[in-house]
């Protein structure tokens, strides 16, 4: 699973498989998570990381909860677990269009 930004890249990495004779890779693109001007999402732009979250008051619940919100698996303020979350987990509702990163 990985963002939709390398989508142009798969076939690329397929065709370089096949040069190598293995199997191609199987990629799930996802939309990206973008900050609040609509740019994509890194490390760079702060505040991303659990830990980071955890200093800005979010508990890991929390983020877990956002993340699952933002794909449709939880209710904004449910507490979910990891294998809830994969019970629940179905790829045919993950949203189409990007997740804004809600900033604090």
């Amino acid at each position: 699973v990985r963002g939709d930004d390398l989508l142009t890249s798969a076939p690329r990495q397929a065709y370089l498989a096949q040069l190598l004779d293995i199997e191609p890779p199987s990629y799930a693109h996802v939309p990206l998570a973008l900050n609040s001007e609509g740019k994509r999402l890194a490390k760079r732009d702060g505040a991303v990381t659990l830990a980071d979250q955890l200093e800005a008051g979010r508990s890991a619940e929390q983020v877990l909860t956002m993340i699952a919100s933002s794909i449709g698996l939880a209710e904004p303020g449910e507490v979910v677990t990891p294998p809830l979350l994969a019970d629940r987990f179905d790829s045919r509702k993950i949203p189409r269009t990007p997740w804004i990163f809600p900033a604090r």
